[in-house]
């Protein structure tokens, strides 16, 4: 019993230390780091906590760029785009903070133009929609190659058919065979009038003899 009391009791001492040796770190990268002020996100804290550490001071910007890739997700995109642009001014040029700065800026410009539609009840001015019209083609231009893959696969493949020939090798060509076709035509009626005339001369009936009156028994008295 006396075991466990102890043991209760030195753990509570430990998280409490450790707590208060956190929120005396905290503080310092409050002091150093004023973006992080206010904020209470758990990873958001543990990577300014990495910052402050005098262990990581080689690699303090890459810290801070995984600040920024969380300002952005946390949806704090100002302090997203500010952390950013000091990072640049620094000469730090990554990728990562690159999409950072694009994600960042497309959540405001979406802000601002859900504020003009819903709440303001207005639409885009000529100067507004002239660099919005720019930038949606520049985005289009740039798909990733995963959207450019998809499209192709849904995109139905059309199958050439050759077109079918009804005409065999011996067959003959269509003038050819439109002049055979009257030649035959005209031997053909050829032969049936000779058969009508065969046949006409062979049925005829055969001609009857005059008929002599006859002789009366009484004309020589």
């Amino acid at each position: 019993m006396n075991k466990t009391i102890l043991f209760t009791t030195l753990l509570v001492g430990s998280v409490f230390t450790s707590t208060a040796f956190a929120d005396e770190l905290k503080k310092s990268c409050v002091k150093d780091h004023p973006l992080v002020a206010g904020e209470s996100d758990p990873t958001l804290i543990q990577i300014y906590s990495q910052v402050c550490d005098k262990k990581n001071k080689d690699n303090n910007n890459g810290y801070l760029a995984q600040a920024a890739q969380r300002f952005q997700q946390l949806g704090r995109n100002y302090k997203a785009l500010q952390l950013v642009n000091e990072l640049n001014a620094k000469q730090v040029q990554h990728s990562s903070l690159t999409d950072v700065k694009f994600l960042a800026s497309v959540a405001l410009a979406n802000d601002a133009l859900t504020q003009m539609r819903d709440k303001e009840v207005r639409y885009l001015s000529d100067d507004a929609y002239t660099p919005a019209i720019a930038f949606s083609d520049a985005v289009r231009r740039a798909k990733p190659l995963s959207v450019i893959e998809t499209k192709v696969e849904e995109t139905p493949k059309r199958t050439y058919e050759p077109k079918r020939s009804y005409e065999t090798k011996s067959s003959k060509p269509r003038s050819q065979s439109k002049a055979s076709s009257t030649k035959t035509s005209k031997t053909a009626t050829k032969t049936v009038a000779k058969t009508t005339k065969t046949t006409t001369q062979k049925t005829a009936a055969p001609s009857t003899p005059a008929k002599t009156p006859a002789k009366n028994p009484f004309g020589n008295l």
